[in-house]
């Protein structure tokens, strides 16, 4: 490659570089100052002679409620102990196979 070329590329990553900052300082201000949505639903986008570009519809906000939270929680480790107590015997199994020196 010669030293044009060699300068021809550095320029043409100097611009590429430029516009992928521009971009990022863009999107995060837009961000700071609320017009981007951050959390999309996926699912709901428009199809057909709507659709202007395939971009996802922001839902509704949910907020975060923590007796939500907790009971969902709560129900993982049920569902977990409820497992485990189903399979207990093969777990038990598993678990006495991998001590070395216990005979399964």
């Amino acid at each position: 490659m010669n030293l044009q070329q060699q300068r021809e590329e550095a320029r043409r990553r100097r611009l590429i570089n430029r516009s992928v900052v521009q971009h990022r300082q863009r999107y995060f201000d837009e961000v700071r100052r609320g017009i981007v949505v951050q959390a999309a639903t996926p699912g709901r986008e428009l199809t057909g002679p709507l659709a202007i570009s395939s971009q996802f519809i922001a839902g509704p906000a949910l907020p975060d409620n923590p007796a939500v939270t907790r009971f969902l929680k709560a129900g993982i480790v049920a569902t977990m102990l409820g497992l485990v107590v189903q399979f207990r015997s093969p777990l038990l199994d598993a678990v006495l196979s991998a001590i070395p020196g216990v005979a399964g």
